[in-house]
């Protein structure tokens, strides 16, 4: 568990409009021009954008937590993404940061976990999904508890497996899912599925995560009343090129202002 200190650090997140930098330290995040070309939206990211970073205890491991602030809005009328990186990591040259970048330029106050912090990998493999799973689990419901108001959970492969876990295990505490080339985890069972509005994004080629398995959440979500929105990708894989990779993370910007409505 979180130490007092580092928890309220963390709540304060999502009502602070700039960062405090007597609690965080500031550091540019990345964004890649070539993503942001030739999209429907014509969405825009600020070339540097505010990052600050803290870190929360988790069963005593350290797990670094960084927040991109929400461009141009006031936090308390804001509302929160938190963002779920695959199994390399939201290393320096991880599309999961353009998609953070994109968000908070749509006015979202993104927290973006290193969940794999919390075993100590920088990456994982098949072997050690199945081994850490429940741990990552565990330390994202100790960063979605302190976290106020209404949240969207959003994740690519792993993270979005991980964003189902933790919207299974309190489907009211969510606004919303934006789920990339994800798999359903065996946590989940086979019934129906009591979530809160999804879209899940997915390559028609994915070897990996075949597109049974949006589909299967769609169903699975639809007989427990639940809304699931299904987009494939005729021509994509696992992972999405660069153009897909915007065009993806446009449809989840969308989707996300539709759920929580003026932000």
């Amino acid at each position: 568990m979180p130490n007092a200190l580092t928890s309220k650090a963390l709540a304060s997140w999502a009502l602070a409009s700039r960062p405090a930098v007597m609690a965080s330290r500031v550091v540019p995040a990345s964004a890649s021009a070539a993503n942001r070309r030739d999209r429907p939206d014509a969405m825009t990211h600020p070339p540097h954008p505010v990052v600050t970073r803290d870190t929360i205890l988790c069963e005593g491991r350290p797990v670094t937590i960084e927040r991109f602030a929400p461009h141009g809005k006031d936090a308390p009328a804001t509302a929160t993404v938190i963002l779920l990186h695959d199994a390399e990591g939201p290393g320096s040259d991880r599309p999961v940061r353009a998609e953070a970048a994109a968000l908070a330029d749509a006015g979202f106050a993104v927290l973006l976990p290193h969940y794999l912090d919390r075993t100590g990998e920088a990456r994982v493999g098949f072997s050690g999904i199945s081994r850490h799973f429940g741990a990552w689990r565990d330390a994202l419901e100790t960063v979605r508890a302190q976290v106020p108001g209404p949240v969207a959970l959003v994740g690519r492969s792993l993270g979005g497996a991980l964003a189902l876990a933790l919207a299974a295990r309190a489907p009211g505490a969510n606004a919303a899912l934006v789920l990339r080339a994800t798999f359903l985890p065996p946590e989940l069972g086979t019934g129906p599925l009591a979530l809160p509005p999804a879209l899940a994004l997915h390559g028609a080629r994915d070897a990996l995560v075949g597109p049974s398995h949006p589909e299967t959440l769609r169903l699975r979500m639809e007989e427990a009343g639940g809304t699931c929105r299904v987009h494939l990708y005729p021509d994509q894989g696992h992972a999405f090129d660069p153009a897909t990779d915007a065009d993806a993370t446009a449809r989840g910007v969308g989707f996300l202002k539709r759920a929580f409505g003026p932000i």
